[in-house]
């Protein structure tokens, strides 16, 4: 009996070392994915993601406090706290799986809405207000993902969306696109001289849409595998702690 109680107090020690160190995992991957996709945020208009994020990053803390109540559960052997650590877990098991699953849901969902809102936004870009937010979220988006623009069946190149913006092209002869569209050489002409259309030569070629789809979905499949992934630790903890549970005579 004192071996099987020995065992399990071990075994319900390294499980709550697992949730804890998946835990801080999970608070690292919230926190990258928070920091990361900002920019393309303003474009998405979708609360799904940040709200999954911020579900997952505060499961993860809860997993931390978790891991701590049940190793003080452990060395005080006492079956009531073992069952209420038992209960705990079972609902952050629940909630994160739900984070999980949110997290693959947003990814399938976000090309159906995507389009529609980034075609909203190029009209209401604005050079002469860097600091608003779309103007920041389109600049923001075309420097990091080197893209211009995004295609439609109304253009044949992905730049030429940006005719649709009043502010940049107020008639048929301007062919303008934003300064973040421009190639990153001080040796290329991004703008003819009269100041009226662009150098297509010297614009990066990527389209928006494509790129930023694939950005996010990337970190949606990353922050939802993480979630599930490391969800299962939980279930290792609440076995431990049954089983501690019933070695306590």
């Amino acid at each position: 009996m004192a071996t099987k109680l020995r065992v399990a107090r071990w075994m319900i020690r390294l499980a709550n070392i697992l949730v804890a160190l998946g835990g801080i995992t999970l608070i690292a991957i919230g926190i990258w994915t928070m920091n990361d996709k900002s920019f393309v945020d303003e474009l998405l208009r979708n609360n799904l993601y940040m709200n999954t994020t911020y579900i997952i990053l505060i499961s993860a803390c809860f997993m931390i406090l978790l891991a701590c109540f049940g190793g003080f559960a452990a060395s005080k052997e006492v079956r009531c706290l073992l069952l209420t650590h038992f209960v705990l877990t079972l609902l952050l098991f629940v909630i994160l799986l739900i984070g999980g699953v949110l997290a693959y849901v947003f990814k399938d969902q976000v090309e159906n809405t995507m389009m529609a809102e980034m075609i909203s936004d190029i009209r209401n870009y604005d050079p002469d207000y860097p600091e608003d937010p779309v103007t920041q979220a389109w600049d923001q988006t075309q420097r990091e993902l080197s893209c211009c623009g995004f295609m439609t069946e109304q253009v044949t190149m992905s730049w030429q969306m940006w005719r649709q913006n009043r502010k940049l092209n107020p008639t048929e002869e301007y062919e303008m696109v934003p300064a973040s569209c421009c190639q990153p050489d001080p040796n290329l002409e991004c703008f003819d001289s009269n100041n009226m259309t662009v150098v297509e030569d010297s614009l990066v070629q990527g389209d928006c849409y494509v790129l930023a789809l694939h950005y996010v979905r990337g970190h949606a499949s990353t922050l939802g595998g993480a979630a599930i992934g490391i969800s299962s630790l939980l279930v290792l903890s609440m076995i431990a702690s049954l089983f501690l549970f019933k070695s306590i005579v």
